[in-house]
């Protein structure tokens, strides 16, 4: 009987709740343990990534991943008329089946699966997969990957093929003789590997000048201008940001010359900003540098800024024009970060801002992760409100504490 070895990464540990699964690893083998092919994506959960710190996944990654229904089909194919196997089988058949469920398959019950943990536990001692791999000279490589673990339990599988005690082929013939659904014609799926959403962070700069629409208006310009305000408030530009960029400019119907003017505008108002005391310090000439990258503009267009600036400065700076926060300005946290939400929540309270949930009049949304795929982080960018990490927030708190 051919294996076909399968491994999640998760969201959290309750599927029956509201976690998900956002890494999915197939390992197939045929009779002996050989293994025949492998197969990873990363799934697209809607929601929170989770524990970025275990598996490494960050929500910029799977932000252009498939949600689990289009790969569904091709996951069920490979399963079929093979004994499932998993590390901790218990654990990854109840994600299975919730992913299952939610895509509207007939399942009813969990599929089964033979559990190396159990077995390797009464042959070896040992339970845990590292420990496993340690005890028999298995490489562990990628820890924490769905292929990762998958590829390793599948070697620890090979180990495992010798017992033939009742029990073992109890749990193989449940395994290998599991009910699968019916596929519903889903088309085969793209996957999304680790890594590939920061192999090309100016692919929405590139869409949006690669196009050719017809001149836009004033008013189209400064939709596309608040938009980038808002993205660039920490200066830098999230895969989300970049996204609603391109999507600003295509509703605006600007041109390739509109939104290259428009981006040195802006780098030319950072200058002015930088210019208002007459000098521009090492710290400034930095930032404007961060603004030009991740504008796609280089560094002679920030001495243009900057020369731009000087022969233009106004008499009186606009501070109104700068982004600051005002007392009871409202301030609103998502995920896990560095310092905990309760005790941000506290020192900006006593401080005079607000928090609470996501309204249209909240001010600022600060995420672990700008590219947060969590509710509030979503209806913060339906409401056009800056999404901001926790490290930009200390800079944007600490000014509006010394005011």
């Amino acid at each position: 009987m051919p294996f076909a070895v399968i491994d999640f990464e998760t969201t959290g540990l309750v599927p029956e709740r509201s976690d998900r699964a956002v890494e999915i690893g197939v390992v197939l083998a045929d009779d002996y343990g050989q293994i025949e092919h492998e197969w990873t994506t990363l799934i697209n959960p809607h929601r929170d990534v989770g524990a970025t710190s275990i598996h490494g996944i960050r929500a910029g990654d799977v932000i252009d991943a498939p949600d689990f229904v289009e790969i569904s089909d091709y996951v069920i194919e490979m399963l079929r008329g093979r004994a499932v196997v998993a590390h901790n089988a218990s654990f990854d058949m109840r994600f299975l089946h919730r992913e299952l469920s939610l895509a509207q398959y007939a399942i009813t019950e969990r599929p089964a699966a033979l559990c190396t943990r159990k077995w390797a536990g009464r042959m070896i001692g040992a339970a845990k997969l590292s420990h496993c791999c340690e005890a028999l000279g298995i490489s562990l490589t990628n820890a924490h990957s769905a292929l990762g673990d998958a590829h390793a339990t599948a070697e620890l599988l090979a180990f495992l093929l010798g017992n033939d005690s009742p029990e073992w082929y109890a749990d193989l013939n449940r395994s290998a003789t599991f009910a699968w659904p019916g596929c519903r014609g889903h088309a085969s799926p793209t996957a999304v590997h680790r890594g590939q959403a920061v192999a090309d962070p100016y692919a929405w700069l590139r869409s949006v000048l690669s196009a050719a629409w017809i001149p836009a208006n004033p008013e189209d310009e400064a939709s596309y201008m608040l938009t980038l305000d808002n993205a660039l408030l920490d200066r830098e530009i999230s895969r989300s940001e970049g996204k609603q960029l391109l999507a600003t400019a295509e509703a605006a119907g600007l041109s390739r010359g509109t939104v290259a003017r428009l981006h040195q505008d802006y780098l030319r108002a950072v200058a002015t900003e930088a210019l208002a005391d007459g000098i521009v310090t090492d710290d400034e000439r930095a930032e404007l540098d961060t603004v030009a990258t991740a504008l796609g503009l280089g560094a002679p267009y920030v001495d243009e800024a900057l020369a731009w600036a000087a022969a233009n400065k106004p008499t009186a700076v606009d501070e109104s024009a700068s982004f600051a926060l005002r007392p009871g300005d409202r301030v609103v946290f998502t995920g896990e970060m560095n310092r905990g939400r309760d005790e941000w929540v506290s020192l900006i309270c006593a401080a005079g801002l607000a928090s609470g949930g996501v309204t249209k009049s909240t001010r600022l949304l600060v995420a672990a992760d700008p590219d947060s795929l969590s509710g509030k982080a979503a209806k913060a960018r339906q409401y056009g409100i800056p999404v901001i990490g926790e490290a930009a927030f200390e800079k944007i708190f600490a000014k509006y504490r010394t005011r």
